[in-house]
């Protein structure tokens, strides 16, 4: 009986392969690949003209894509979690205040991007339109709001630093379900060392299928990560995660490697 393959987006895949690609890769290596995830070939073809009508690939030949500029600088900040907690310093009890109630919600779009940067960054609603996070990020109030303006926020949105509250205003850990985090970073290491455990007596295909959509979720989860101090949540297991997803990645990109330069010898 043949294997089911699980289905996957289109969208998310090539992007995600032609970023990790040594150079430009061929849309029949792409349309080749994409079968393993059960992916149409018409669906790859499509999607790939829409990611050159959007900036996010270019063209380098008939046939041939490499990232665009829009999706370079993407991938760049994609790839920041390896200095996650580099980027952390210790928190001394301030926080970050964000005021956005002004800002209206008409505009849906708008909206979504607006609460997209401030969920990547960490921030969570304290009340409606004031948000907040814990000031233990390596950067300036300055450079925060123009990394949050530069993932979509309005530039009009108000960031107040070294905050302090009354003890019973103080935001709850609570907004950030520190021990669903902490449970999460455990389950994907243990999950990342078992499979690396075993990944050598399974097929390639199967190997790199597997390590792709394993490692996807925990980029998610690292994308996603609120980077919080160790006074709300278990930055240990965090950084066991991220020091095991560098061995797992480096695994990863070596059978992505090797599979792809056997698609092209084909």
């Amino acid at each position: 009986m043949t294997e089911k393959v699980p289905s996957y987006p289109a969208r998310k895949l090539i992007l995600n392969l032609v970023k990790e690609a040594e150079e430009p890769m061929a849309a029949q290596t792409l349309l080749r690949i994409a079968d393993l995830f059960g992916i149409e070939a018409n669906n790859v073809r499509v999607t790939l003209n829409r990611l050159v009508k959007e900036d996010l690939l270019k063209l380098t030949d008939r046939g041939v894509y490499e990232l665009g500029v829009k999706a370079r600088s993407l991938a760049a900040a994609q790839e920041r979690w390896r200095v996650l907690e580099e980027e952390l310093v210790p928190w001394e009890g301030h926080w970050y205040v964000l005021h956005v109630a002004h800002l209206g919600r008409r505009n849906r779009k708008q909206v979504r991007q607006r609460e997209r940067a401030m969920d990547l960054r960490g921030f969570r609603a304290l009340q409606q339109g004031l948000l907040v996070r814990p000031q233990n990020l390596a950067c300036s109030a300055a450079q925060l709001k123009q990394s949050l303006c530069d993932l979509g926020l309005e530039s009009g949105a108000v960031l107040m630093s070294s905050v302090t509250f009354q003890l019973d205003d103080a935001p709850d850990a609570a907004l950030w379900a520190p021990q669903a985090l902490t449970d999460n970073y455990r389950r994907q290491t243990v999950e990342m060392i078992s499979w690396l455990g075993g990944y050598h007596l399974i097929p390639l295909e199967q190997a790199a299928r597997e390590s792709f959509l394993i490692g996807d979720q925990v980029l998610h989860t690292l994308a996603y990560d609120p980077r919080l101090p160790e006074e709300l949540v278990d930055t240990t297991a965090r950084r066991r995660l991220v020091e095991t997803m560098k061995t797992f990645d480096d695994v990863g990109n070596r059978i992505w490697s090797d599979l792809i330069a056997s698609i092209a010898g084909d």
